[in-house]
């Protein structure tokens, strides 16, 4: 064989190497974006099978303190998730559906019991 010859064969072989690597690269990104998607999810059911169902639900909770730790833990988490966003590892669109669950579970008559009592605790 002769120089040019092998300096092509190199060539090639350096692009292979290249593009490989940079599947691999994507792949590990894929991955580790997924794996965060998937600790977010699992760290919200956590939160949402703590909660008692009637505040999921809406219904009114026997006692308005019944579930004041579970709440404090889901605004926590929504902090969380807002914090992920500014910064942003969040895209838009899974932002959107955040924000769309974290406005419905706002409404809820324990959610905002508990963001009534933890605003109270503040002035204190």
């Amino acid at each position: 064989m002769d120089l040019e010859t092998l300096r092509a064969i190199s060539a090639v072989g350096t692009m292979a190497g290249v593009g490989v690597a940079a599947w691999q690269l994507r792949r590990a990104k894929l991955q580790q974006v997924l794996r965060f998607k998937g600790e977010i999810a699992r760290e919200y059911r956590d939160i949402a099978r703590a909660l008692p169902i009637n505040a999921l639900l809406g219904k009114p909770l026997p006692d308005k303190s019944a579930a004041l730790n579970e709440t404090y833990t889901y605004i926590d988490f929504c902090n969380e998730q807002i914090f992920l966003r500014m910064k942003g590892r969040i895209r838009k669109v899974t932002w959107d559906n955040w924000l769309e669950g974290i406005e419905a579970n706002m409404k809820l008559p324990a959610f905002q019991a508990a963001w009534h009592e933890f605003l109270g605790s503040e002035q204190n």
